[in-house]
């Protein structure tokens, strides 16, 4: 069932902004395109019941000083957000995610999206985030897209921090804590990370499949199972890496037949 976007948000022209500074979604709702939705410093989005925003046009979460909240309830989680905007560039900056849980199953199964923050052919910068106590398959997943992440924190991720799929970008300074799967996940895609610290991370560090190509440096990592993992093809360069307790810091295989 879809809620009408307009229970929630007001139209100036080719902008929606919220109704109100702290609004509460619990049905899935569409957001047409050829508008740019706008949220400002101090603004908050509950998502309860699973609730989960297709929106087909930009995003642009700015706050200067009170950070801007995406979360669902401490008892009652949200789902999520996926940006299908047509390579249009949307901008997140001082926004903190939580109480996420991803797609319901008909939505997962029917659109084929798996985070709680998600970009389709939609560019992407993200700056000053923060996720914790997420369940979804990814906290963030990005596919097809070109992004910048500056100063990124996840903590009490269930199970990938990012997964990137046939995207291209830079990433610094990112931390990583209690990820009950990879920390970063890059299938088909090409990125610059700098400045990448993680710690309780159940699976790999990093890992880079389907010719991926990745340059690392200046990694941090302590009580995780696996560090650097080149699959299929991929070329990772790795500089100046820091790694304590890491049962298996470094591998390369073959993991797809194809």
């Amino acid at each position: 069932k879809f809620s009408d976007f307009s229970n929630f948000f007001i139209t100036e022209g080719k902008t929606l902004l919220l109704k109100e500074n702290e609004v509460t979604i619990d049905k899935n709702i569409i957001i047409p395109s050829g508008f740019k939705v706008f949220l400002k410093s101090g603004q908050k989005i509950i998502l309860n019941d699973d609730a989960f925003i297709f929106s087909n046009s930009p995003w642009s979460a700015i706050a200067n000083e009170n950070i801007i909240n995406i979360s669902g309830d401490d008892n009652n989680f949200g789902g999520g957000i996926l940006i299908n905007a047509k390579n249009e560039k949307s901008y997140f900056k001082n926004v903190v995610f939580s109480n996420l849980k991803g797609p319901d199953d008909n939505v997962k199964n029917e659109f084929l999206i798996y985070g709680s923050l998600n970009f389709y052919e939609s560019n992407v910068e993200l700056n000053n985030i923060e996720f914790k106590n997420i369940i979804s398959e990814d906290a963030i997943n990005i596919f097809r897209s070109n992004f910048n992440i500056i100063n990124a924190k996840f903590n009490q991720i269930a199970s990938d921090g990012i997964d990137f799929d046939f995207s291209n970008g830079s990433a610094y300074n990112l931390s990583f804590e209690n990820i009950g799967n990879d920390a970063l996940d890059f299938s088909g895609s090409k990125a610059n990370i700098d400045g990448f610290y993680t710690k309780f991370t159940g699976d790999k560090i990093l890992s880079a499949g389907e010719m991926s190509s990745i340059e690392v440096s200046n990694i941090k990592s302590a009580d995780s199972f696996s560090g650097i993992v080149s699959k299929d093809g991929s070329y990772v360069k790795i500089f100046n890496a820091d790694f304590k307790r890491v049962k298996y810091p470094f591998s390369a295989y073959l993991k797809k037949e194809e």
